[in-house]
């Protein structure tokens, strides 16, 4: 990168008009740009516009933004800049004064770019992307956009069931994009609309809404030999994540069958560990952080991931490693107290209270390894534990949720035996939705009523102590309601924002009486809608396939009711889920 793409925009060049927004709004700084690393071409085709549909703390730090914003401005001829959701004062604000949304780079209108790029990373932020959208001038229908409106694109997690959003989006992506780049960029140079979207549909993981051929989700397949990110944005103001980042490991083979992201991102891949710190030690030159994040769905399965966290702390004195995601084992404790001696808390997910449902859900653990886990949190010198637990699985009754407490008190009483009066032990529960492409597709939501009980019953059951927080019941609801949903959700998606939902992952600005009124204004109920469990053929394989065999999710739920477990590919026999074939294969540090 040159050093004409790293300069900062000056003080000067914001807009008169921005300048007036910015003084009667919170947290100006989610609106300027100016970051540090920030590529500033001058000009590049097309002008490309990436947005996360969340307030800029939370998008910057999404890594699939980093990747992309990096890759198209350094390796294409594109521009590519970015946008976020403006919280509800700004949006206010701008439609008072009559501003459109604005790109933080150049501060222009996002809705003259070429293409307008959105991660989908989960249904509580689809109502921003209507609001998004609407702040821009850009017809909310791709129905009906004509030649002067930018083709609008999404990818991301919510590409694994796009049918909610169709209504509103060009085109969606499926899978990891990198390989496609420069065919996406191809697209634009033709001169009308339609031609472009005719180009675009001949890039293999391209969607178009109404075609009827699915799109194949895309694994990039490059991803052991390319360095990640060593030049991010450093955000101007505090974002969610503020450390250096580091990609380890891709997709996950432990076969959690709840869990979306591990049946998704398949096959395994693997950066080699010298890759990995030099990666490392050029991103905490760029950045000045303190602090590393090795990132994966599961970063202790990384197989280098001793070697990496020993190398990389070797880099800097004082210099702290994180791993977001440990093993219930106390190995992987005892390599997050390596990993940073300053931490004083950890965080672990037995997921269910029960062997039983633990063998259901194919989590692989148990009450020896758990219990071995919390005596490693505290004799490695943490004071702080966090357990995380999913009320509403399959298959889950009141025992079950009884034993949730039963483990805590355990906890407790090693915590109190080791770490004396300085233990801090909290308990985290989310309310189980049953997502696209999982073996649990098919399974019902456990609905209002019953989560509201199971709620109930475990906050008198958990011992005085232990902090207990529950996910909204209202905002799961939502939730489920879209997940599976087919393209008629999408008026329910219109309807609730219309009714003034916006920020649904937000606990203050979440609206369940405009979703109710939404569903209603359509002649449905919306715990009914949430509640339907699709049978036979799923709408979404219309439109996309995921590269895990349908087959195998139908075992592996069959399993789930039989308590069978299935072991780890990485270290067992072929589960035959589909993900490998010809040149997609498993990937790892040998």
């Amino acid at each position: 990168m040159d050093d004409s793409a790293k300069a900062l925009p000056h003080e000067d060049a914001l807009p008169e008009a921005l300048i007036d927004l910015l003084s009667r709004v919170s947290r100006p700084g989610r609106y300027v740009g100016g970051e540090f690393n920030a590529r500033q071409k001058v000009d590049g085709h097309p002008r490309v516009v990436l947005s996360y549909p969340d307030v800029y703390e939370i998008g910057i730090s999404n890594p699939a933004l980093q990747i992309l914003h990096t890759r198209l401005n350094d390796d294409s001829s594109a521009l590519c800049e970015r946008a976020f959701c403006p919280w509800p004062d700004m949006a206010a604000a701008m439609r008072a004064a009559g501003k459109r949304l604005w790109s933080l780079e150049s501060y222009a209108d996002v809705g003259d770019c070429d293409l307008w790029g959105f991660t989908l990373p989960h249904e509580l932020t689809y109502t921003n992307i209507l609001e998004m959208l609407d702040l821009a001038a850009v017809p909310l229908h791709a129905a009906d956009r004509g030649d002067g409106d930018p083709i609008v694109l999404g990818g991301g997690p919510g590409t694994a069931n796009p049918l909610p959003l169709a209504s509103f989006f060009d085109a969606f992506f499926v899978g990891e994009v990198e390989d496609r780049l420069s065919e996406i960029v191809a697209a634009f140079a033709a001169t009308t609309r339609a031609q472009r979207l005719t180009d675009l549909a001949a890039v293999p993981g391209v969607w178009l809404p109404g075609s009827r051929a699915p799109a194949e989700r895309q694994v990039f397949m490059g991803f052991s030999r390319s360095l990640p990110v060593t030049e991010p944005l450093v955000p101007v103001l505090e974002a969610v994540h503020d450390r250096a980042v580091i990609e380890v490991m891709r997709g996950c083979t432990a076969g959690c069958r709840f869990c979306q992201a591990g049946m998704w991102y398949r096959p395994v891949r693997e950066r080699p560990v010298d890759l990995v710190v030099e990666a490392a030690d050029r991103t905490l030159a760029a950045t000045g952080c303190d602090e590393v994040s090795l990132i994966s769905l599961s970063s202790c399965d990384y197989s280098g991931i001793e070697a990496a966290v020993t190398a990389i702390r070797a880099l800097r004195p004082g210099l702290r490693v994180s791993l977001p995601s440990l093993r219930i084992a106390s190995a992987a404790v005892q390599l997050a107290r390596l990993g940073g001696e300053q931490r004083g808390s950890v965080t672990l997910a037995p997921e269910a209270g029960t062997q039983e449902l633990r063998d259901a859900i194919n989590k692989g653990v148990d009450d020896e390894s758990f219990e071995e886990a919390v005596r490693a949190t505290f004799t490695s010198g943490f004071t702080g534990l966090k357990l995380y637990f999913m009320i509403g699985l399959p298959g889950e009754d009141e025992s079950a949720v009884r034993a949730i407490a039963e483990m805590a008190v355990r906890a407790a009483a090693i915590a109190k035996r080791i770490a004396r009066g300085r233990a801090r032990l909290s308990l985290a529960v989310s309310s189980y939705v049953p997502k696209a492409n999982t073996p649990f597709q098919w399974e019902r939501f456990a609905g209002t009523s019953v989560l509201r009980e199971r709620q109930a019953l475990l906050r008198a059951a958990v011992p005085r102590g232990v902090r207990v927080s529950f996910h909204d019941i209202g905002a799961s609801v939502v939730e489920a309601a879209l997940a599976r949903g087919d393209a008629d959700a999408s008026a329910l998606i219109e309807s609730a924002w219309r009714h003034g939902a916006r920020f649904d992952g937000w606990s203050e600005k979440f609206k369940l009486d405009a979703w109710r009124a939404a569903a209603s204004e359509l002649g449905q109920d919306l715990d009914e809608i949430a509640s339907r469990a699709p049978a036979g053929d799923m709408p979404w394989e219309a439109a996309i396939t995921a590269r895990i065999d349908r087959d195998f999710l139908i075992a592996e739920r069959g399993k789930a009711a039989t308590r069978e477990q299935t072991v780890d590919c990485r270290t067992g026999a072929c589960a035959l889920c589909g993900a490998c074939l010809d040149d997609v294969q498993m990937d790892v540090v040998g």
